[in-house]
C-alpha cells in the first residue's frame, strides 16, 4: 500500500536521492535555495513506512495565478515499477491541482544511451519500458529532442565516471597539453568563496569572447553558500614576474653562449640564434601580460559541486589572452581528481547539443567522457484545457 506525503523531511529527501541510482544535485533539498525566486515543496511516495519515491518540485508562478511545478532531474524513483509510477502521478496531479498548477514538467535521470567517444552506443534496455509507464501514467512524452534549447536540462552531458579515469588513461595529445601547462608555469589552486571574484572575472571573459550568457558573482556566491562543504572552486594562475626574471635569466646565459662560439660552429650558432629569437618574444610577450595583468595572472577557473555519489563542474573560464598556456586542462584535470578525491563515483563536464559536434566537445573528450543521453522531458498535464492552450501558445512563439 503506497502512501503520498507532502512536506517531506529534507535530511531524509537527501538521503534517500543520495543513495539512489538517479541521484542528481538538482534534487537535492538545498537546489531550492539556489533557486529562490520559484516555490518549492518536497513530496514523496511511501510504502509500509519506508520512502520509495521523492522529489523536489520548484513552483513557477504563470499569469492569471496559475502554476508550473518542476521536478529538476526528477522524480526519484524507480521507474519500471509501473504501479509506483501511476501512482506517484495520480498524486502529483492531485497535488498540482490545489497549487492551481497547469501541468508538471519532469526530466529524471533515466540513461536512453550511453554514446563512448569512439561513437560506440550503450542502450538502457529498460527505457522503453519507462518511457512507456510515464506515458501510460497520463504524462505527454516531448521525445528524444536534439537541440539543448528544445529542454530545460540539456537531453545530453558530458560524464566521467572514476574507473574511466586517471593520468595513466588519458590520450598522449592531453598528457602533453597538462605537461605543457605546468611547463609555462601553470599552478592550481582550490579555495571556496574567497576565490569567487577572480573566478567571476573569468566567467565575464568567457561569455565576452563567445557572446554567450553565463552567471555573475552573485550566484556564484549563492551556490557556495547554499553547498558550503560540497563545492570548490580551482583556480589556474602564472607567476609572470617569475617567469620573466627566469626567461631573462635564459636569455643572458643565451647570449653569451652565442658570444662565445667559434666559427666554424654553424649547426650550434643557428640554434643558439633560434632561441634568440624565441625567449626575445617570450620577454615580450610577458612584459605585455605584466602590463594588464599584474606579477600573477588568474588564466583559468571551475567551480565544481558534488552530492552524494555525483558531481558536477557547473561553470569553468579562461582568460583568452593565456589560451596557449593550456590551461583549462590543468584546471579541468584537478577539478576533476578533486571530486573522486571527495568519493564521488562520476563527474559530468556539463551539457552537449545532441549533434556533438559542437565545439565543447572536442575539449571534454580529452578526459574520456561517455555522453548520456537521457530520455528527455515528460509534462503531466493537471489543466488539460490550460495545458492545451499553453501548448498552442508555445509552438506559436516557437514559429515566430
Amino acid at each position: 500500500m503506497y502512501e503520498f506525503k507532502i512536506g517531506i523531511d529534507p535530511v531524509e529527501h537527501d538521503r534517500f536521492v543520495a543513495q539512489h541510482p538517479l541521484c542528481n544535485l538538482l534534487q537535492s533539498s538545498s537546489w531550492a535555495k539556489v533557486k529562490d525566486n520559484w516555490g518549492s515543496e518536497i513530496v514523496g511516495v511511501y510504502q509500509e513506512g519506508e520512502l520509495v519515491a521523492s522529489s523536489l518540485v520548484l513552483l513557477r508562478p504563470l499569469p492569471a495565478g496559475f502554476k508550473l511545478l518542476y521536478t529538476p532531474r526528477g522524480p526519484i524513483m524507480d521507474y519500471t515499477n509501473k504501479e509506483l509510477v501511476q501512482f506517484f502521478m495520480d498524486q502529483l496531479k492531485q497535488f498540482g491541482k490545489k497549487k492551481r498548477a497547469v501541468f508538471a514538467k519532469m526530466d529524471p535521470t533515466v540513461i536512453y544511451k550511453n554514446i563512448l567517444m569512439d561513437r560506440e552506443e550503450e542502450m538502457n534496455t529498460e527505457a522503453q519500458v519507462i518511457i512507456d509507464n510515464m506515458t501510460a501514467s497520463g504524462a505527454k512524452y516531448q521525445g528524444l529532442t536534439m537541440e539543448m534549447s528544445a529542454t530545460i536540462q540539456p537531453r545530453f552531458q558530458a560524464n566521467i565516471y572514476k574507473e574511466d579515469f586517471s593520468e595513466d588513461k588519458l590520450s598522449k595529445s592531453t598528457k602533453k597539453m597538462l605537461k605543457q601547462a605546468q611547463k609555462k608555469g601553470v599552478t592550481v589552486r582550490q579555495g571556496n568563496k574567497e576565490l569567487v571574484p577572480e573566478f567571476a572575472e573569468m566567467i565575464k571573459l568567457t561569455t565576452e569572447r563567445q557572446q554567450i550568457s553565463l552567471r555573475n558573482a552573485d550566484y556564484f556566491e549563492k551556490l557556495m553558500t547554499v553547498y558550503p562543504d560540497q563545492s570548490f572552486i580551482m583556480l589556474a594562475e602564472v607567476d609572470l614576474k617569475a617567469r620573466y626574471e627566469e626567461t631573462q635569466a635564459r636569455h643572458e646565459k643565451n647570449k653569451q653562449d652565442l658570444a662565445n662560439l667559434k666559427e666554424n660552429q654553424v649547426k650550434k650558432r643557428h640554434n643558439l640564434e633560434e632561441l634568440e629569437f624565441s625567449l626575445t618574444r617570450e620577454l615580450a610577450e610577458l612584459e605585455e601580460s605584466m602590463g594588464h595583468s599584474g606579477d600573477t595572472a588568474v588564466v583559468a577557473g571551475a567551480l565544481a559541486i558534488t552530492f552524494g555519489t555525483t558531481s558536477e563542474i557547473l561553470y569553468a573560464g579562461m582568460d583568452d589572452r593565456y589560451k596557449r598556456y593550456m590551461p583549462a586542462y590543468l584546471t579541468w584535470f584537478e577539478a576533476i581528481n578533486e571530486c573522486f578525491n571527495r568519493g564521488c563515483e562520476s563527474c559530468n563536464m556539463g551539457g552537449l547539443e545532441g549533434s556533438l559536434n559542437d565545439g565543447l566537445i572536442k575539449f571534454k573528450s580529452n578526459f574520456n567522457p561517455k555522453i548520456n543521453e537521457f530520455v528527455g522531458e515528460f509534462d503531466l498535464p493537471v489543466n488539460n484545457l490550460m495545458f492545451k492552450l499553453s501548448e498552442y501558445a508555445y509552438k506559436l512563439k516557437k514559429g515566430k
